[in-house]
């Protein structure tokens, strides 16, 4: 008898469970309408910053955002007449699922598949001339999903594999900040941005397991960069945002207040939320830094599979924190106050920074269906076509 009123109350407790899921997605959330301003005239333009997260799955000949983002790149590149104008940022989870396995095993031809249609994204003609950049940073499935040495190896061939193939095409591609540590790797972008470019995942998947100094050196290095920026606005970049209403975002996730962290915890499944604990000590520090030097512009980020712009919440936030995700997969996104702009669709994000130091930002995206494509003929060769002229401006505006 005991047993059986156990497992009725398990089973009670499961309905309510499911009850809840279900009471969460009973009514979509109403999110802002898009804004639309004029876009620049590329003589007034002196750099573009494209902002590519998740593409993981994302290969050349059935997911339509990749031809689309190569035709935008190569566009930029032809127009601005500078070399290193134009810069790709791919924010993260570069190979779905497990990271880049090593040569010769059978995960091998898939995985460097993948990563090879992103270089090309920056080997087309015009990119290739104007040397456009491709900064690949690590995403929590670049680790494996793995911590320490395991995580660490995965890690090394991507960063092997890129510059081999920085070689092979001579596109300016490389993996930043260098691969096992946390960064920040620092570059200026012109006259008007500081990029500082960190490994989110090592703070969580192997940067919690490391000693508090490795962590505290870190946080030294942001804080001297953003010292040290003089009149350039400051933009960070990473795999995990700084703020979103995704699946993985707020500051206490829903699992949490139904009293199951514990549990999922132990599983690894919140994790990678951005209310876990080893997170949140990234984002204190981040903001005891702040506090000091002032907030940076923006925080760039992906991990969602969504397309978000997003206002600080308290006044040593990122003015914005700007999450694109949705390179080859689409989740959904709930309510958040400071939302600019959200939508779950495939898509990608184009900074501009203008001459007069002014900065635009422009999000290109296309219905959910044409996410990916069959891989059979003649279907994908319609699917294709159609996906790729779907794509479009569904939203920009003033960031600066």
């Amino acid at each position: 008898k005991r047993m059986n009123e156990r497992f009725s109350h398990i089973r009670r407790s499961g309905v309510l469970l499911l009850a809840l899921l279900g009471a969460c997605n009973l009514a979509p959330p109403r999110l802002p309408a898009p804004q639309q301003i004029a876009a620049p005239d590329p003589s007034q333009v002196e750099r573009v910053l494209f902002l590519v997260g998740d593409p993981g799955e994302a290969r050349r000949d059935h997911y339509p955002i990749v031809p689309r983002l190569q035709q935008d790149i190569e566009w930029w590149a032809e127009r601005l007449p500078r070399d290193s104008a134009v810069t790709v940022l791919f924010l993260g989870d570069i190979v779905y699922p497990l990271g880049l396995h090593a040569p010769g095993t059978p995960e091998y031809p898939a995985d460097s598949a993948v990563v090879m249609d992103q270089v090309r994204l920056v080997a087309g003609r015009f990119a290739r001339q104007r040397r456009a950049q491709g900064y690949f940073m690590a995403g929590n499935h670049d680790w494996g999903l793995k911590t320490e040495r395991e995580g660490y190896e995965r890690l090394k061939n991507l960063d092997a594999f890129l510059a081999a193939a920085r070689s092979q095409t001579n596109a300016q591609v490389r993996l930043v900040p260098e691969a096992g540590t946390g960064g920040p790797y620092v570059v200026d972008i012109g006259e008007h941005i500081r990029l500082l470019i960190l490994d989110s995942a090592w703070w969580i998947i192997g940067g919690w397991r490391s000693s508090d100094n490795a962590q505290r050196v870190m946080l030294e290095r942001v804080q001297a960069a953003m010292k040290t920026a003089g009149n350039r606005q400051v933009i960070f970049a990473a795999h995990h945002p700084f703020q979103s209403a995704g699946p993985h975002g707020g500051e206490f996730s829903f699992w949490e207040t139904i009293g199951l962290r514990y549990i999922l915890a132990r599983s690894g499944a919140v994790l990678q939320d951005l209310s876990s604990y080893p997170y949140r000590e990234l984002k204190a520090g981040l903001r005891s830094i702040f506090n000091q030097t002032g907030p940076p512009l923006l925080f760039v980020g992906g991990h969602e599979h969504s397309l978000q712009i997003i206002e600080g919440r308290w006044p040593n936030d990122p003015k914005f924190s700007i999450v694109s995700g949705s390179a080859s997969k689409v989740s959904g996104i709930g309510r958040e106050k400071n939302m600019r702009f959200g939508r779950a669709a495939p898509g990608y994000m184009r900074l501009l920074v203008h001459r007069d130091g002014r900065m635009s930002i422009f999000v290109e995206s296309a219905p959910a269906q044409f996410t990916s494509c069959p891989t059979e003929d003649p279907q994908r060769q319609e699917c294709m076509a159609a996906g790729v002229a779907a794509f479009q401006t569904v939203h920009s505006q003033h960031i600066r």
